[in-house]
């Protein structure tokens, strides 16, 4: 079956080999798969090409026929429902074209077109890419016409609104993938064919097989699911999570000097809470941090990078307080001559620790982004894991997409934790953020947990 896209020149087209006994519904699957759209519109079957005018056969207008989804045939009574409809009973070789419409709006006609009938082995895909050009295009873009039109003004510097138009494009393609119109991965679409028949003995490739990377897949609308797997292969996230003693001494550093200064006896605090001053001004010398501070260091509450380097420690696990007094955990204890094993208990801490669901997802979401190292402003990060939260459901009260500000609140904590270990080197986000191979391991070590 040939698949192409009404008006789209060059050609966008898929070239399919399909079990004729799935029903429509499912072929509305496997034509969001293999073309490469989001499923976030509505659509519908017909046979009579929306083109072209009707006319009369011996002299009776013939109907159309339509065939829908459960939800449109609630208000219809002439339509067909398309779970009950098999391919092979409407696309023949006697039949003419079927074609099918995605989103009403911009109306995305898509021709289906039978080019032979051949026997399929006992194991044969139920559906299967053999050829194709192009990437689907961007949803909500206006139609084939206005999606020409787009390709025209980001080919051309001097358009009035190139740079909007840049943008919007950057928003709408996300995080995950690079817009490119020519793009066409055939692996990747016969992989995602393949997971959308439970019976298939196929497994979840690459990085999508872990346990966090699978959940989070599996939580996304399916025609973006491809798009995050593609993305997390990219991340390098079946590499090795292992670290040097040396490295891993390095990084945990800070947190090693603190759980070794409070010791196993624990170490009592002021009459109001706080860390006593000589530990403050020791831990700012100690660990370099003095260089940078103005002030005299000596006051926890005044001092951010020693009262976040302890609250991170708590919510970790690696201490606890008791009584007025802050105390190794019992895992802690085990840890104060393990480097590595610190290091990992960091990394499994940050990818589970967590107050409530929305955290947990954009922590994992930014340790993807941390593991893939492409990102170098906050802001490309804040914007990133805002997506990938939309994506995964998450909006304000309203209904509306996460702000910045909102991202940035669900990512304070974890923030600490890469700016502890050396990870990331501005405490104001305001720097560009190289993460280096460390940092990348120990993301991918994180969502290896």
């Amino acid at each position: 079956m040939r698949v192409s896209i009404e008006g789209s020149e060059p050609a966008i087209w898929r070239l399919l080999e399909v079990d004729p006994s799935l029903t429509l519904d499912r072929i509305h699957d496997v034509i969001q798969t293999a073309v490469g759209w989001r499923d976030s519109h509505l659509h519908s079957f017909t046979d009579t090409d929306p083109y072209k005018r009707l006319r009369p056969v011996n002299g009776k207008l013939q109907e159309p026929r339509r065939w829908v989804s459960q939800d449109l045939l609630e208000d219809s009574d002439e339509d067909l429902p398309e779970a009950d409809w098999a391919l092979g009973q409407i696309l023949t070789p006697e039949s003419g074209p079927l074609f099918y419409e995605y989103d009403f709006g911009d109306g995305w006609i898509h021709r289906l077109e039978l080019t032979g009938n051949l026997p399929a082995p006992a194991n044969a895909p139920r559906a299967r890419l053999l050829d194709g050009a192009r990437r689907a295009p961007l949803e909500d873009s206006g139609g084939i016409g206005g999606y020409h039109d787009l390709l025209d003004a980001l080919a051309d510097p001097g358009h009035d609104n190139h740079r909007d138009l840049k943008a919007w494009v950057a928003w709408t393609a996300g995080p995950w993938q690079e817009f490119d119109p020519e793009q066409l991965d055939i692996n990747a679409v016969n992989n995602e064919l393949a997971l959308l028949f439970p019976g298939a003995t196929v497994n979840e490739p690459g990085p999508a097989s872990q346990p966090l990377i699978r959940e989070l897949t599996h939580r996304l609308p399916p025609g973006i699911r491809r798009e995050f797997r593609s993305y997390a292969a990219s991340a390098g996230l079946d590499r090795p999570t292992q670290v040097d003693r040396d490295i891993a001494e390095s990084m945990t550093a800070p947190y090693l000097w603190l759980a070794r200064r409070i010791g196993p006896d624990g170490i009592s605090l002021t009459a109001a809470g706080w860390l006593p001053p000589a530990v403050v001004r020791e831990a700012m010398t100690e660990l370099g941090w003095a260089k940078d501070w103005i002030g005299k260091a000596n006051r926890e509450d005044q001092t951010l990078p020693v009262l976040q380097l302890r609250e991170s420690a708590q919510r970790l696990g690696l201490i606890r307080k008791i009584k007025g007094r802050l105390v190794l955990t019992s895992a802690t204890k085990r840890l104060l001559d393990d480097p590595a094993g610190l290091w990992l208990f960091l990394a499994r801490a940050l990818a589970h620790r967590h107050r409530h669901d929305s955290e947990r997802d954009a922590v994992l979401l930014f340790l993807l982004e941390v593991a893939a190292g492409k990102r170098t402003e906050w802001a490309d990060y804040l914007e990133a894991v805002a997506f990938g939260l939309g994506a995964l459901g998450w909006s304000t009260r309203t209904g509306a997409a996460l702000e910045p500000k909102t991202v940035q609140a669900l990512l304070v904590d974890a923030q600490d934790v890469l700016l502890n270990l050396g990870i990331f080197d501005d405490r104001v986000g305001l720097k560009a953020n190289t993460v280096k191979a460390p940092g990348q391991a120990f993301a991918r070590a994180a969502l290896h947990s």
